[in-house]
């Protein structure tokens, strides 16, 4: 009996251990460049920050001269890419809250696009009408974008909508990639609406929250052929494991360990009683 409450003792000793352990599991690697998509992208310039008002980010995957900064108010800017950086800052009027930006490179027969958002600091209005500008021919657009300090999780259903030219486009096929390697596909509906899942495929022991919190990389993309030109565009940011699954998993296990431990004197005086019969 004294063997079994010591072993009982060390495994729920090493089940706090790894829920604590939870608690300060590094960050996993953020936005990382192809080859895990091959997909046009623009991100953040890794090494090369920026301030409370400029922001350095580069294309990915695309040939572009420039990238475009559209602003919560209205206003729009290119910014030239220089060593394969460019540093963005936000259109007059300047603004805070979600900037859309966008790169571009094309020929007489192609077109290819790149688009993602970038979260300014200072206060500014909701992406409401950022969201419904026509920005390109052919875009995916989120409806709507997480909310401050938020972002896309695991395991999450969020909608995006592709249209052409400002008009929603039913029946087109979404492509998702992760950095994480899922590969799957999501059709719109009649309104031009794909609801996507976001794919559990964290490892099993990353952390949820925290101040690091792990990060990985999407792109969503999608084609088509208008007039005699082939049109690809791409969204791409990150998303992060669900809150819940490092704590749900060390945890667990630590009150069924706890419910073993407390069963035990029951165990002890069963016995006993028996053996007085």
């Amino acid at each position: 009996m004294h063997r079994t409450v010591s072993m009982l003792a060390l495994a729920l000793a090493s089940s706090l251990s790894l829920a604590q352990s939870h608690d300060r599991h590094p960050a996993a690697p953020g936005s990382a460049a192809p080859p895990w998509t091959g997909q046009a992208l623009i991100v953040a310039a890794a090494g090369n920050r920026g301030d409370r008002t400029t922001a350095p980010y580069r294309p990915v995957g695309l040939n572009a001269s420039e990238i475009h900064v559209f602003g919560p108010r209205g206003g729009e800017q290119a910014f030239p890419v220089e060593a394969g950086v460019a540093r963005l800052r936000s259109p007059a009027p300047e603004s805070g809250n979600y900037h859309w930006l966008s790169a571009r490179a094309e020929t007489p027969a192609h077109v290819a696009i790149a688009s993602t958002i970038w979260y300014a600091s200072n206060p500014g209005p909701a992406p409401v009408d950022l969201l419904r500008r026509i920005k390109n021919e052919l875009e995916i657009v989120p409806d709507p974008l997480p909310r401050e300090h938020a972002s896309y999780r695991e395991s999450e259903k969020w909608r995006f909508i592709v249209r052409y030219e400002g008009r929603p486009l039913a029946g087109q096929i979404v492509r998702m990639e992760t950095e994480r390697g899922t590969r799957t596909a999501f059709t719109t509906d009649t309104e031009g609406i794909a609801t996507v899942l976001f794919p559990r495929d964290f490892p099993p022991d990353t952390e949820g929250d925290g101040h690091a919190r792990a990060k990985a990389g999407f792109v969503l993309s999608t084609e088509r052929q208008e007039a005699g030109r082939h049109f690809v565009t791409s969204f791409n940011h990150t998303y992060a494991p669900d809150s819940e699954r490092g704590r749900s998993l060390g945890w667990g296990a630590v009150f069924g360990l706890a419910g073993m431990l407390g069963a035990l004197p029951l165990l002890r005086r069963r016995p006993a009683k028996e053996s007085s019969c």
